[in-house]
């Protein structure tokens, strides 16, 4: 029982770990140097397109207040990644550590004020609510980002235009997957 528990777990850890650092690269391999071509004047490290943050409402979502512990390892490797070892100053440990909890947080929050959106306690997927509460969640992330990395307002409207926009795609994605997967299935 204990040892099935061990593996399920280290499963969705290396699945979640494996999309959230797929998510960056695609953001800022492929999305971020295109967008910087359209839109070089767009802050520093804002990506109108920050596809990790939707692989985080989406991992709240799915698994609760487990997320967090499956979102740390690939929010602190593609945050060491990015900064450095001056990522991990305490300022810049602690703005990661906001992105890492914003969509779980937000999630139990409005649990707690009888808005549950979990996914196991849904009849139906409701995208509106995903999206409300990833909303809030991005809200979460640029407020505390933007108090550890210093950051002025435009460079946190062009967070939570990321945020969004990460989500949105996120979204998209996941439909037109189910789609397929329907289409597929005899």
């Amino acid at each position: 029982m204990k040892y099935s528990l061990i593996k399920n777990l280290l499963i969705e850890l290396m699945l979640v770990s494996l999309l959230y650092i797929a998510a960056f690269a695609l953001t800022f391999g492929l999305l971020m140097p295109a967008q910087r071509m359209v839109l070089p004047e767009f802050a520093n490290y804002a990506s109108i397109l920050f596809l990790p943050h939707g692989v985080r409402v989406l991992t709240a979502w799915l698994f609760g207040l487990r997320a967090v512990l499956l979102l740390a390892p690939g929010g602190l490797l593609t945050h060491g990644f990015l900064h450095g070892t001056a990522g991990f100053s305490i300022d810049y440990f602690f703005a990661a550590l906001f992105g890492i909890i914003c969509a779980t947080s937000t999630f139990w929050l409005f649990a707690t004020m009888r808005m549950d959106f979990h996914r196991e306690r849904a009849k139906t997927i409701s995208w509106r609510e995903i999206l409300l509460a990833g909303s809030f969640a991005s809200v979460i992330n640029v407020a505390g980002t933007s108090y550890f990395y210093g950051s002025d307002i435009q460079s946190s409207s062009a967070y939570f235009i990321g945020d969004l926009g990460g989500l949105l795609a996120c979204m998209v994605i996941l439909m037109f997957g189910f789609r397929w997967i329907r289409r597929a299935r005899p």
